[in-house]
């Protein structure tokens, strides 16, 4: 192993540009990682183009280590003085944790996103992944790196085979209230689907009051009334 990341160091070593790697956003992590290139490489690439790379969160805010270390130009270090630069950044004494995995995850983004960590804790996905039940994980939705805004229930598809009605129901509280609600949803949707009819007019919000209810009525005549107008003309041209 020593042998074979020694040969990897020497080739970047020689083929690297001069100041190629100096200043990089994310400090000596984003900069070491970059420089080693392949599989360490895409985490940095992914990073910078997420919501957490244009809020400045930084890889030692989930991971631990010490960013800060100096590396100066990292093409013109001697694999010694790489490797003891690298112990420094990922020292346990700087707080270095690695992939964070269980109730630790949850700890890491819960320091940003509290109030959803809590919640998804007291779900049935939540508790299932902290008891290592096979529960998905917040990166297992929301991606470890290049983070975003899952669309539901296209994401969910990659666990379940049937994701009918998942768009109805909130994915971050799943209980057993949201269960037998789900079920529901469904034999209303299985039903319209078997008289194969849709509604004429789609169903309205229960909290709309009866004044905004008249107000979609009167405007939805109006726009019928100048669709007839409209059709008269044309038709009067045509004689």
């Amino acid at each position: 192993m020593t042998l074979v990341f020694s040969l990897c160091w020497a080739v970047l070593f020689f083929l690297g540009g001069s100041g190629a790697w100096a200043d990089q956003p994310g400090g000596a992590c984003a900069t070491c990682h970059s420089f080693l290139g392949g599989e360490l490489a895409r985490p940095v690439e992914r990073w910078k183009g997420s919501i957490h790379r244009q809020n400045d969160i930084t890889c030692d805010l989930c991971h631990g280590g010490n960013p800060d270390v100096e590396l100066g130009n990292i093409t013109k270090l001697p694999e010694n003085e790489f490797s003891e630069k690298m112990a420094q950044a990922m020292s346990k004494s700087s707080g270095f944790v690695g992939i964070p995995a269980g109730k630790a995850m949850f700890d890491m983004c819960g320091q940003c996103h509290d109030n959803s960590v809590a919640r998804y804790a007291g779900s049935l996905m939540g508790r299932a992944f902290l008891e290592g039940k096979g529960g998905p994980s917040c990166v297992t939705c929301h991606n470890a790196h290049n983070n975003i805004i899952p669309e539901v229930p296209k994401v969910c598809a990659s666990c379940h085979k049937d994701t009918s009605g998942f768009d109805q129901i909130d994915p971050m509280n799943v209980t057993e209230a949201t269960i037998n609600n789900l079920s529901r949803i469904r034999v209303e949707l299985a039903e319209k689907k078997a008289k194969g009819k849709r509604p004429l007019l789609p169903e309205l919000p229960e909290e709309l009051g009866s004044y905004q209810v008249g107000l979609i009525a009167f405007g939805a005549v109006l726009i019928l009334f100048l669709i007839g107008c409209l059709v008269y003309v044309i038709l009067e041209k045509r004689r």
